[in-house]
C-alpha cells in the first residue's frame, strides 16, 4: 500500500450506518461534490473561511447560492476549516428559530449533531465537515444511496484519471463507466468495521482492472490508520477486489 503522499489513491471509509454518518478519506471536495446524484442547491456556511460569500442577518450565517458553488469550489483549500449543510430556499433563512440556530452552531463546533444533524426547515440532504486540517472529512446523509452513488462514481473517476496520467498523448483512455449502486452495496455492511479500497495497490493488464478491498477489523482513529497505513496493511484482511472488466464494461466484486 503507498504510504501518506499517495493518499488520494487510498480511499479509507468508517460508517455508522445507524446515524447515516460517514467519515472518509482520500475523496477531496471537488470530487463528493460532483459525484453527488443531484446538483447542490445552496450552502450554509457554519464554519469557514470564505470571504466573498453572502450574509444572512437572521441567523448571522453566511451562505453559497447555487451559482456560486463551482467557484465555492475551485478555492476552498482542503485544508481549510469547513463545516456547512445544504439548503433549498434562501427566505427559509429567515425564518429559522433561534433553537435551529443553536442546533446548527452546536453541529459546527462539536462536528457532531446536537440531535439530528437535518434541519426540516430547511430541508438539508447533507452535514459536511473537514476534520484534522482536511486529512479526512465527516459527512451526515440524509439518505444512504447517496452516499454510495456519490463513492460510485468517484472510484470511476479516479482511475480514469489515473489512467489519463498515465498515458501518452498520443493515446486515449475511454470514460470507466461508474460502478453499479447494487454493487456497492454489497460492501456497505462491511463499512462500519471500517475499508480501505487502494487504488495505488491497482493491477491492471489488458482484459481488467483489479483494485484491492481491505478490511480493518477494529476501530483506530482515522489519523492514526492514514499515517501508518504501511503498518496497517498487516492487520488488516485482503477480503476482495473491486473489477473492471474492459471488455464488458461492467464492474464486479471478486473475493479472494
Amino acid at each position: 500500500m503507498a504510504g501518506i503522499d499517495s493518499i488520494k489513491e487510498i480511499i479509507y471509509i468508517y460508517g455508522d450506518n445507524h446515524n447515516h454518518c460517514f467519515i472518509t478519506s482520500g475523496i477531496n471536495y471537488k470530487e463528493f461534490v460532483q459525484g453527488l446524484p443531484f446538483p447542490l442547491q445552496n450552502i450554509l456556511l457554519l464554519k469557514h473561511d470564505i470571504q466573498w460569500s453572502e450574509f444572512n442577518l437572521n441567523s448571522s450565517f453566511y451562505y453559497v447560492e447555487r451559482e456560486y458553488i463551482n467557484q465555492f469550489i475551485l478555492e476552498h483549500s482542503e485544508h481549510d476549516d469547513l463545516c456547512w449543510i445544504d439548503f433549498e430556499e434562501l427566505a427559509d433563512l429567515d425564518e429559522l428559530e433561534p433553537k435551529e440556530i443553536a442546533e446548527l452552531l452546536y453541529l459546527a463546533h462539536k462536528k457532531e449533531p446536537l440531535q439530528k444533524p437535518f434541519i426540516p426547515r430547511l430541508n438539508n440532504s447533507f452535514a459536511y465537515m473537514n476534520i484534522s486540517d482536511g486529512m479526512y472529512q465527516k459527512v451526515y446523509y440524509k439518505r444512504i444511496n447517496d452516499f454510495i452513488f456519490m463513492l460510485c462514481n468517484v472510484i470511476s473517476y479516479k482511475i480514469t484519471q489515473l489512467q489519463r496520467r498515465s498515458l501518452n498523448i498520443f493515446n486515449r483512455s475511454k470514460q470507466i463507466n461508474p460502478i453499479n449502486i447494487k454493487l456497492m452495496l454489497t460492501l456497505y455492511p462491511l463499512m462500519e468495521d471500517g475499508l480501505i479500497i487502494d487504488l495505488s495497490e491497482r493491477v491492471e493488464n489488458r482484459k481488467v482492472i483489479e483494485i484491492p478491498i481491505f478490511r480493518v477489523d477494529f476501530y483506530s482513529g482515522v489519523d492514526e490508520i492514514l499515517e501508518n497505513v504501511e503498518e496497517y496493511r498487516d492487520l488488516t484482511n485482503h477480503i476482495a477486489n473491486l473489477t473492471y472488466s474492459k471488455k464488458d464494461d461492467e464492474w464486479s466484486v471478486v473475493q479472494v
